[in-house]
C-alpha cells in the first residue's frame, strides 16, 4: 500500500502523471491529485475498494470518462473539481469541500447506504441523472443545481436534505418515492421547467425555517405526503391526488398565487397554527372525493378563488379561522366543529359550483344570513 501523488496533469494510466512513475492501483493505494493538476480517467472502468481514498486538492481536477465504482468504506475528498462524464457508482463516502464541485455530465448513483456531504456545489447537467437509492444520503450544505430535463430519483428509503445554509435549484425532475424523504431546512426553488413528484409513500418536508418556491409543478400523489412546517410559495401548480396528503402545520405557511387542486381521496389539511394564504389571482379547488380541513388553531386568508364540487368535503375544526375576501363556491359537503368562516367583503356569498348564489352575507347593513336558494 502506498500514498501516490500526481506529478503533473495527464492521463491516469500514464506513468509520467505520477510521482515516482507508478500508476496507482485503487485496490491498495491512496491517491492525491495535487493543486494545479488535472487528471483524466479514460475509458477503463475502475473500482476504489474499501479503505482506500482519492483526494482532489483545491485547484485540482479529476475527470471520469469511464465507470468509477466507490465501494462501501472507500472515500472521495473533493476540494477541487470532479467531472463525471460517464458513471459514478457511489457506495462509500464523498465530501465536497466548500470550494469544491461535482459536475455531473453523465450519471451519478449513490447506492446502498452511500453518503455525500456537499459543502460546495453539485451541478447536474441537462439530460443527466443524480440518484439516491437503497438507503443512501445526500446532505447539501452548499448548493445543488439541476438543469432542465435532468432527473433525480430518491427512492427505497433514501434521504435528500437541503441543510439550513444550503440551496437547491431544480429545473429538471425530482421523484421522491418508496419511503424516501426529502427535507428542506434551507432554500429551494423549483424553476419554470422543474417538477417534483412525491408518491408511493415518499415524504417531502419543508422544515421550520426552510423555504420552498414552486414556479412550475409539484405533484403529491399515490399516497405521497408533503409537510409544510416552514414557508411554501406556490406560484404555479400543486396537484394532490390518489390518496396524497398535504399538511400545513406547526406554524407553517402555504401561500398560493397559482393553483391548488385536491381530488380522488386526497386531503389538504391546515392545523396547529398552520396558515393558508390564497392570493387575489390564486385558487384552491377540491373535487371527486377530495377533502380540505381547516383544523385546530389554523388561520387562513382567502383573497382568491375557493371551491368544492363533485362530492368534495370541507371541514372547519376547533379554533380554526377562515377569512374569505371574495366568495366561496360549494357543491360538496361541509361540516364544522367550533371553527369559523368570516366573510370579509361587504357582500360575501356562498355560491354553488356554477356560481349561482346559495347564501348572501351583507355585513355593511347588519343583515343576517339570507337564504337565496
Amino acid at each position: 500500500m502506498a500514498l501516490i501523488w500526481s506529478a503533473q496533469s495527464g492521463d491516469w494510466d500514464e506513468s509520467s502523471t505520477w510521482v515516482g512513475g507508478t500508476v496507482p492501483d485503487l485496490s491498495v493505494d491512496d491517491v492525491i491529485i495535487a493543486g494545479g493538476h488535472g487528471v483524466t480517467m479514460d475509458w477503463t472502468n475502475r473500482t476504489l475498494t474499501s479503505g482506500r481514498e482519492i483526494t482532489v486538492e483545491q485547484y485540482a481536477t479529476l475527470e471520469v470518462f469511464s465507470e468509477l465504482a466507490v465501494e462501501s468504506g472507500a472515500s472521495l475528498y473533493i476540494d477541487g473539481g470532479l467531472y463525471v462524464s460517464a458513471y459514478l457508482d457511489m457506495q462509500g463516502f464523498m465530501a465536497i469541500g466548500s470550494d469544491g464541485w461535482l459536475d455531473d455530465y453523465g450519471s451519478v448513483a449513490v447506492l446502498y447506504g452511500g453518503t455525500v456531504d456537499a459543502y460546495g456545489a453539485i451541478n447536474v447537467g441537462a439530460y443527466c441523472n443524480f440518484d439516491l437509492v437503497y438507503g443512501s444520503n445526500l446532505y447539501v450544505y452548499g448548493s445543488f443545481y439541476q438543469d432542465y430535463s435532468s432527473y433525480s430519483y430518491v427512492y427505497q428509503g433514501s434521504n435528500f436534505t437541503v441543510e439550513s445554509d444550503g440551496y437547491a435549484y431544480i429545473n429538471g425532475y425530482v421523484y421522491v418515492e418508496d419511503y424516501s424523504q426529502f427535507h428542506v431546512y434551507g432554500d429551494m426553488d423549483i424553476e419554470y421547467s422543474g417538477e417534483v413528484d412525491v408518491r408511493y409513500y415518499g415524504e417531502f418536508h419543508v422544515e421550520s425555517g426552510g423555504s420552498l418556491t414552486n414556479n412550475n409543478y409539484v405533484y403529491v400523489t399515490d399516497s405521497g405526503v408533503l409537510y409544510v412546517h416552514g414557508d411554501m410559495a406556490n406560484q404555479s401548480s400543486l396537484y394532490i391526488a390518489g390518496s396524497g396528503q398535504v399538511y400545513v402545520e406547526n406554524g407553517g405557511t402555504l401561500t398560493v398565487d397559482g393553483y391548488v387542486q385536491v381530488e380522488y381521496y386526497s386531503t389538504l389539511t391546515m392545523s396547529y397554527g398552520g396558515k393558508l394564504i390564497v392570493g387575489v389571482y390564486g385558487s384552491v379547488d377540491a373535487y371527486y372525493e377530495g377533502s380540505i380541513y381547516f383544523d385546530y388553531q389554523s388561520r387562513s386568508d382567502i383573497f382568491g378563488y375557493f371551491g368544492l364540487s363533485h362530492d368534495a368535503y370541507l371541514y372547519i375544526g376547533s379554533d380554526a379561522l377562515v377569512r374569505v375576501y371574495r366568495d366561496i363556491h360549494v357543491s360538496g359537503r361541509m361540516e364544522g366543529d367550533g371553527g369559523k368562516i368570516v366573510m370579509m367583503r361587504r357582500e360575501g356569498r356562498i355560491n354553488d359550483y356554477s356560481g349561482d348564489p346559495l347564501f348572501v352575507f351583507d355585513q355593511a347593513y347588519g343583515h343576517g344570513q339570507t337564504l337565496i336558494a
